[in-house]
């Protein structure tokens, strides 16, 4: 049976493009439990609404956008790339490729891990594809921080409310990314 979570988690999962349209319609149809979940009102624009239309998805994204806490999801999804970056050496440098972009998009607190990223080389990562050792070097330091940024985590230190816009409640000095990367980066060329 689905509970909250688990409903409000696969809307996420659709506004993230990871369920297509005609999976989603079939979740719905597929689950009865959702009118008590959402409600009768929200259930029923839900089902009634045509799959097959030109707005269907602009339609159902944006009431789904009302319904759920994004900032909830966008934190679990984040927190889960940064604890698989810390166990998972397979998709390594993919994940640390997401997280770039994370970066990019707004989460100013992955620049460490962004910037290393960044700056390997293109020849240097087809390297580290092949040669766990030296994957295992590169890892290092980019684990310490993800762990760190963990820690922050953990304390509600930072909280993710909306997509791509967080609260930092973080010391001055705990928010080394955002004013002393070069110190971190130093850090890294000398190890």
């Amino acid at each position: 049976m689905l509970d909250n979570v688990d409903a409000y988690r696969y809307m996420y999962y659709f506004i993230k493009k990871n369920v297509s349209l005609s999976e989603f319609e079939q979740w719905l149809y597929n689950h009865d439990e959702l009118e008590e979940i959402l409600g009768q009102s929200e259930y029923i624009e839900f089902v009634s609404r045509d799959y097959k239309g030109k707005y269907a998805y602009q339609e159902t994204e944006k009431q789904i956008k009302e319904i759920i806490t994004i900032g909830y999801f966008e934190q679990e999804r984040i927190v889960s790339y940064l604890s698989n970056l810390i166990q998972n050496p397979i998709n390594y440098l993919e994940i640390a490729e997401t997280l770039y972009d994370e970066y990019c998009d707004g989460y100013s607190f992955l620049r460490y891990i962004a910037m290393t990223y960044i700056t390997t080389s293109d020849e240097y990562k087809e390297m580290l594809k092949q040669d766990q050792i030296k994957l295992q070097d590169y890892r290092v330091l980019i684990n310490k921080e993800a762990v760190r940024l963990l820690k922050f985590f953990e304390r509600n230190e930072l909280k993710i409310e909306v997509e791509h816009e967080y609260i930092d409640l973080r010391k001055h000095e705990d928010r080394i990314e955002l004013h002393s990367i070069n110190e971190m980066l130093k850090e890294q060329r000398d190890s």
